[in-house]
C-alpha cells in the first residue's frame, strides 16, 4: 500500500511545506518566517495562492472546526471541500465529527 504524506501549512503565511510519506519523521513544526506553529494536513490539500485572501479564509475557519483536509466520502463519492465562505457554515454542519 502507498501512503501520501502530509503537509505542514501556515495560516499567518499563507504558505505549505510537504511533509512527505516516512510517518515516523512526520512531525509540527514552526514557520520558518513568522515562527507560528505549523497546522498539518492531508498531502491532497491544494493551497490557494498567497494573494487569495479570501480562501485562505476558509481554510483557516475548517481547520479551526476540526476539518484537516482528509478525505470524506458520502455514499461512496468523496466530497469536496468549499473555497466559498457561503459554503462553509453547511459542510461543517453536515460533516463535523460531533465530540
Amino acid at each position: 500500500m502507498k501512503y501520501m504524506g502530509y503537509k505542514n501549512i501556515c495560516l499567518n503565511c499563507k504558505i505549505s511545506f510537504n511533509q512527505g510519506t516516512d510517518f515516523d519523521k512526520i512531525f509540527l513544526s514552526n514557520c520558518t518566517t513568522c515562527g507560528s506553529t505549523m497546522t498539518q494536513v492531508d498531502q491532497k490539500f491544494k493551497p490557494p495562492k498567497k494573494n487569495q485572501n479570501k480562501k485562505w479564509e476558509v481554510v483557516n475557519i475548517l481547520i479551526e472546526n476540526g476539518f484537516r483536509y482528509d478525505r470524506i466520502y458520502e455514499n461512496n463519492e468523496t466530497i469536496k471541500y468549499p473555497e466559498k465562505m457561503n459554503e462553509v457554515k453547511i459542510f461543517i454542519e453536515k460533516y463535523k465529527i460531533p465530540k
